[in-house]
């Protein structure tokens, strides 16, 4: 088996990728950690270890390296999965659901860096799993994509920081709606066979990148889609409800 006694840590097991990437690492002989705030959900297995944490909380983090270490003896890879998702909520005034999005996309996989790389002083591999949506300016993920590219600007500064003592790898998905967790479970799968600064969850976001380097002024009809699609999912959910459901109380 490819990961025999590997010793690895995932957060948000529960989510679709979660569940792909266990299934994966679980049937490779990897001996697993998970956090995540419903591990209730997340079927046993001999080589699974289970914590339930709040990702936006630094102490419930902190409990699960610490604990991770304990059960373990070691970690040699920690994969950085928890995700709050937001669409459509932009112009939304929720101070306590913006906090929670930043805390979780942003703050708390910072502090589990840090935590990271100041407990194991050489050889831990961190597998970020990001978004495409932080590269670009998209309508309708203005709050959710600045959440991920404020962790991709630490991310990749604090890479060049510590690098040398340490493997950094990420795995770029695709927009949420449009991203297969089966398959980015592979890349992921990929990154931890071999390491790599930057990976693509499929090979026509590299080539889109390209593009827009090239022909920048692509960008502006990929905001005009995303605009469109943006009005569509508003004129949904302000739809009245069916007669029959309407007066259900």
């Amino acid at each position: 088996m490819k990961l025999a006694s590997k010793k690895i840590v995932l957060t948000n097991g529960s989510s679709p990728l979660g569940k792909e990437l266990l299934s994966l690492l679980l049937g490779e002989g990897a001996l697993v950690v998970v956090g995540d705030i419903n591990p209730e959900v997340i079927p046993n297995h001999v080589n699974l270890q289970k914590y339930k944490i709040d990702p936006c909380k630094p102490d419930q983090i902190e409990r699960l390296i610490e604990s991770a270490i304990e059960t373990l003896d070691k970690i040699d890879i920690f994969i950085i999965n928890s995700e709050q998702f937001s669409y459509a909520e932009d112009e939304k005034e929720n101070w306590a659901g913006l906090k929670y999005l930043f805390q979780t996309n942003s703050l708390g996989p910072i502090f589990a860096i840090q935590r990271l790389t100041n407990l194991i002083s050489v050889g831990l591999h961190i597998i970020l799993v990001s978004s495409e949506v932080s590269f670009y300016p998209t309508p309708g993920y203005g709050l959710y994509g600045a959440s991920k590219h404020a962790f991709d600007y630490f991310w990749d500064s604090y890479r060049k920081q510590v690098g040398k003592n340490f493997h950094f790898s990420r795995v770029v998905a695709k927009t949420p709606g449009n991203s297969n967790p089966s398959q980015l479970a592979k890349k992921v799968f990929r990154s931890i066979l071999r390491p790599k600064h930057s990976r693509y969850e499929s090979w026509n976001q590299w080539f889109q990148k390209k593009s827009f380097e090239i022909f920048p002024f692509f960008l502006f009809f990929r905001s005009l889609l995303y605009e469109f699609l943006l009005k569509v999912e508003k004129k949904k959910k302000n739809l009245p409800l069916p007669h029959n459901q309407s007066n259900e109380t």
